[in-house]
């Protein structure tokens, strides 16, 4: 019963795009930019989920044109120990944090073995940013159910993963980020209560280190 009377609610990224042969021009909330042959070239602009520019990058140089500047302390890897400091350059997201956060939203499914258990709860996954861009090392550590920690290892597989690397000390360090998905059940009267609610609800909070995200399922109450 749980499974009929429950449906994920998920909402699409709108983006507009314009294509010019093997060019095309990309637009939407998160970003601005050039694919050529489906590879960014040009300027590109990230944005938040304020319309505020995070990172402007140049790829037919490979240079970061702009980056909104970060004095948060991160967890990097120093002398085989972890240490939560202040690099002179930060880790990040090569690409728009919010438009990731948005993919993993968009992509998630709600169990329906956790459904049907009314398991509600969070997944924690820890992974490192490697010196060289690459991501390693994910770990769970905090598990809701099987079924959920594989749905959020799943997303994580199909999602791209470029990121910039700490600099500390004049080296390239590894470093500690976080994802916090949290699965739960919500009953209403009807999908448009769900809406109204819904629009009302800030988005959960995130840190330097940490991204958040919500699954909901939907269940209408019968009367």
């Amino acid at each position: 019963m749980l499974m009929r009377r429950y449906a994920a609610a998920f909402f699409l990224l709108s983006a507009s795009t314009l294509s010019f042969g093997q060019t095309t021009s990309v637009a939407s909330k998160f970003e601005r930019g050039t694919l050529t042959k489906g590879q960014p070239t040009g300027i590109w602009d990230y944005l938040d989920e304020t319309g505020q520019l995070e990172l402007r990058m140049n790829y037919d140089s490979s240079r970061i044109s702009y980056r909104r500047p970060d004095t948060a302390r991160y967890e990097l890897r120093i002398n085989d120990t972890w240490q939560l400091v202040h690099p002179s350059r930060a880790p990040g997201l090569l690409g728009s944090r919010a438009a990731r956060r948005q993919e993993l939203a968009k992509g998630l499914r709600y169990p329906a073995t956790a459904l049907q258990q009314q398991r509600q709860g969070d997944v924690v996954i820890s992974y490192v940013v490697q010196p060289d861009g690459s991501t390693t090392d994910y770990t769970v550590l905090s598990s809701l159910s099987p079924a959920c920690d594989q749905e959020v290892w799943r997303m994580l597989q199909q999602l791209p993963s470029r990121w910039i690397p700490a600099v500390y000390l004049g080296q390239a360090r590894a470093a500690r980020f976080y994802l916090r998905v949290h699965f739960k059940m919500a009953v209403v009267r009807s999908l448009d209560e769900y809406k109204k609610t819904h629009t009302q609800v800030a988005a959960p909070p995130s840190g330097p280190f940490t991204d958040a995200v919500t699954v909901t399922a939907v269940g209408i109450e019968r009367r």
